[in-house]
């Protein structure tokens, strides 16, 4: 193993938490997991949908219908970010907002760094055309901001502030692309002290690959994640939920994630997606090791 693979390989390793084992074996973790493999347990408690704000990067022409590398991994993503949209007008959450890049020289100076590290490559300048994509679209009721540069919350957006002043508590963040600009709205976001969801089927990138590696490097760790169909279940229920993940094998990213909604009742743990698959309560699991 070279030098640089072992540092990596560390490194991806100083992320995981260390804990007593969480889960018995059960019916949903079957697909989920051998024994031999480590799960990463997030406890985590229920969305308030009148403190809760749904953040769209970036889902403009630009990069969507005007981008066939992002287009040809991710044909789903439309009807996702639709769905999701969907999901949060119809529970009320207290703010959606949309975000719009438009880079140039003038006000965007990381573009001349860029440029010097891209010679010979057209730079990323972007004027946002008036149109929006068909699936999605936004309300008159709900913000549009422009943003310069990759983080929703840098360069005077005013995202922050419009957060702070609504009382909100959790922060929904899908769009594009999923490496770049959702990843340091996510990071800027939780830097503030934001709870941060991210919502991975809502987000595309450049590449299949490129989206797991980004959602597997700070997944459950930074920010958490969820599907659109978990957090739809996760936004009715208003439960307490354990967020399941496995993005670490040998320092090598694994994709599976899953989100268990626990009964008020006797504490046990169902699918956020299946009324059918439960598995026991957490207190005395013995099998599957948490890390």
């Amino acid at each position: 193993m070279s030098n640089r693979i072992s540092s990596a390989k560390r490194n991806y390793d100083e992320l995981k938490i260390d804990g007593p084992p969480l889960f018995k074996q059960g019916s949903i973790l079957d697909n989920f997991a051998s024994p031999k493999k480590k799960i990463h347990s997030t406890f985590c408690p229920p969305l308030n949908s009148s403190r809760t704000a749904l953040l769209i990067v970036d889902v403009q022409p630009e990069y969507w219908s005007e981008c066939p590398a992002v287009r040809k991994d991710f044909p789903d993503f439309p009807s996702r970010v639709s769905s999701l949209v969907h999901n949060c007008r119809e529970q009320n959450l207290k703010r959606i907002i949309w975000v719009r890049a438009s880079y140039d020289y003038e006000h965007s100076p990381w573009l001349h760094q860029f440029a010097r590290l891209h010679q010979g490559r057209i730079p990323p300048v972007v004027k946002p055309s008036s149109e929006w994509e068909d699936f999605a679209t936004p309300l008159d009721s709900e913000i549009v901001i422009t943003k310069t540069s990759w983080s929703s919350t840098s360069g005077g957006t005013g995202l922050l502030e419009i957060l702070e002043n609504d009382d909100i508590e959790s922060v929904l963040v899908c769009g594009l692309i999923t490496s770049v600009c959702v990843q340091h709205s996510a990071f800027g976001v939780f830097e503030a002290g934001f709870r941060t969801i991210l919502v991975t089927d809502a987000c595309a990138d450049r590449g299949l690959e490129r989206h797991k590696a980004a959602l597997a490097l700070y997944g459950d760790y930074m920010y958490e994640l969820r599907t659109v169909d978990s957090l739809h279940s996760e936004l009715q229920s208003n439960t307490e939920v354990a967020s399941l993940s496995m993005p670490f094998v040998d320092g090598i990213a694994e994709e599976k994630n899953l989100a268990l909604v626990k009964s008020k009742s006797d504490g046990s743990l169902t699918s956020a997606t299946s009324n059918t698959d439960t598995i026991s309560t957490v207190d005395g699991a013995d099998e599957f090791n948490a890390y």
